[in-house]
């Protein structure tokens, strides 16, 4: 298709949406004899009547229409092109989206990001910090290219790399007489005031399932949702958090191993059938550093767990 035919549809859309030879000029920046000598030329080339010109109004004729139908759905698959032509250099260039969970998207991702930025130039970086339903949205419409999530029916053939295995720890209060231990069994949180996360997480009921095998006899004085907030309470003196280790690390209060202890997993997604950027690969590689450092490493020989 030529560039003057091109044009010529652009002026024959703009008359049906404005209604008026002068209100298409003003959409067009084109002067009113400009569209008409446009309206013209095209039906004298395509041999249609477009425009019904009685009294001096231009009425689009039931050819007109079904033609607008077409140039509607060609000019939506040029800017879908357009949109294609723009994501490609974009990730030539050096774009990066990711999705996570708030238990790494709150403070962790952000600084591995910010030290990722600074060693690769500077590329242009998006990142959602949302529920994990939401992440494994965004992933399967590829509006992420990576994806931290924790464990959900279906994420199969999602699965990017194997998931990080994350031991549970505690987070003690001020003063707490554990605060000199680097370790201790489930069994010294006997009779103790704990914070943990909400029922509906299953870092929760495996922590539960810890503590009953073991006999541990224990107060949960405060639910949370949040793992950040667990922390808080605890740093405030309300108990002892049992939570995630990154979150411990990153909450400035005394932590403990657990030994032994709960492990859940947080899975790496990916838009299935679609190769990741080598920006990407380094990445998921920067943070799998930056979890190691929490004593966070992935599953050995697991893809999906």
């Amino acid at each position: 298709m030529t560039p003057a035919r091109l044009r010529q549809l652009e002026a024959f859309l703009a008359v049906l949406r404005a209604g008026s030879v002068g209100g298409a000029a003003e959409i067009l920046s084109l002067s009113q004899p400009a569209v008409t000598k446009l309206l013209r030329a095209l039906e004298d080339e395509t041999d249609l009547a477009l425009f019904d010109r009685a009294r001096r109004r231009l009425r689009p004729t039931p050819e007109a229409r079904r033609l607008a139908v077409e140039v509607e759905a060609m000019f939506a698959a040029t800017r879908r092109v357009d949109q294609l032509a723009s994501d490609i250099r974009s990730a030539s260039t050096g774009e990066l989206r990711v999705a996570a969970l708030p238990l790494l998207g709150t403070r962790f991702l952000p600084q591995v990001l910010a030290e990722f930025s600074g060693r690769e130039g500077h590329p242009r970086l998006s990142l959602t910090v949302a529920s994990s339903h939401e992440v494994v949205e965004a992933v399967q419409a590829g509006q992420a290219e990576l994806g931290f999530s924790l464990p959900l029916e279906g994420l199969g053939p999602l699965a990017a790399a194997p998931p990080f295995r994350m031991p549970a720890v505690l987070v003690l209060p001020p003063g707490h007489a554990l605060a000199g231990q680097r370790e201790v069994t489930p069994r010294a949180l006997d009779g103790e005031a704990l914070i943990g996360l909400g029922r509906q997480y299953r870092l929760r009921h495996l922590v539960d399932d810890l503590l009953e095998r073991h006999g541990v006899s224990h107060r949960m004085v405060a639910e949370t949702q949040n793992t950040e907030a667990a922390c808080a309470m605890a740093r405030a003196g309300l108990g002892c958090a049992v939570t995630d280790p990154v979150s411990a690390a990153l909450s400035g209060g005394a932590v403990v191993r657990l030994v032994p202890t709960a492990v859940f997993h947080v899975h790496v997604l990916a838009p299935p059938g679609r190769a990741r950027s080598a920006l990407a690969e380094r990445f998921l590689a920067a943070v799998t550093a930056a979890l190691a450092v929490h004593g966070v490493r992935p599953a050995a020989g697991r893809r999906f767990a």
